[in-house]
């Protein structure tokens, strides 16, 4: 599923922790009917300055969901934490959109920001199409969940949002804009889109290019910020996340 990393990719960690297991679940719902579950698993060790993560995530949709839309996602990802930043070691995922299914493993063998990953495997393959990208040229990019690691972690006010990262899921290159929070009582707003960015047909660029989302926030202990709920649009309809 294309938007997954903007849907679906769940996790937690502060910029203090030492060691912390990861569990979260959202109920996840498209146009106001119940569509699955989003679950994240893992484990994070060490802070944002010099630490270890290692995630899984899933999306397990309903019956009435796989009637109208039958797409399912499960992957992980392990990697390192360094200066604030994080840098993935090894991804790998599978997909169902619909009757098609996608496996793919990527390597990051340079660990510095601008590399590009190797595309180990994805399957099935295809012949080359004219609007395929050279993942070799895909320098400063995470995959998808780590994008993920980024945009939903539990953190403080003054890291929340206000970033730009840019994803590559082994064929495609998409970018997650997040605009600065705002403050509102109890609730911080963070504001953003998924965009496009290359390896799309140009049925798909025509479709749509820019989607919307919101993420909303709770303060919770020791001045941190807890991902309550988000909303974006698809191309079946509202989407909303609700953490349980």
């Amino acid at each position: 599923m294309r938007r997954f990393a903007l849907t679906v990719l769940l996790l937690s960690i502060g910029p203090t922790v030492r060691a912390e297991d990861v569990n979260q679940t959202f109920g996840l719902y498209v146009s106001g009917l119940k569509a699955g579950s989003i679950q994240i698993k893992g484990h994070l060790s060490g802070t944002m300055e010099q630490g270890q993560y290692a995630l899984e995530g899933a999306l397990s949709p309903t019956s009435v969901m796989r009637h109208f839309h039958d797409v399912g996602y499960s992957g992980v990802v392990q990697g390192q934490m360094r200066d604030g930043q994080i840098h993935p070691a090894t991804y790998h995922s599978h997909t169902r959109t619909e009757s098609r299914e996608n496996e793919v493993k990527l390597q990051f063998t340079d660990a510095s920001p601008d590399a590009a990953p190797v595309v180990e495997m994805y399957a099935p393959s295809r012949e080359h199409r004219d609007y395929d990208i050279d993942p070799a040229a895909q320098n400063g990019v995470l995959d998808p969940l780590s994008a993920a690691h980024l945009v939903f972690r539990d953190q403080a006010l003054g890291d929340l949002c206000n970033k730009v990262i840019d994803v590559f899921d082994g064929r495609r290159r998409t970018r997650l804009t997040l605009d600065a929070p705002v403050e509102t009582g109890q609730n911080t707003i963070c504001t953003g889109a998924y965009s496009r960015i290359a390896g799309f047909s140009p049925e798909d660029m025509q479709e749509q290019v820019n989607f919307p989302f919101t993420l909303v926030y709770t303060k919770g202990d020791a001045d941190t910020y807890i991902l309550s709920s988000f909303t974006t649009e698809t191309s079946f309809g509202s989407a909303e996340a609700a953490r349980k």
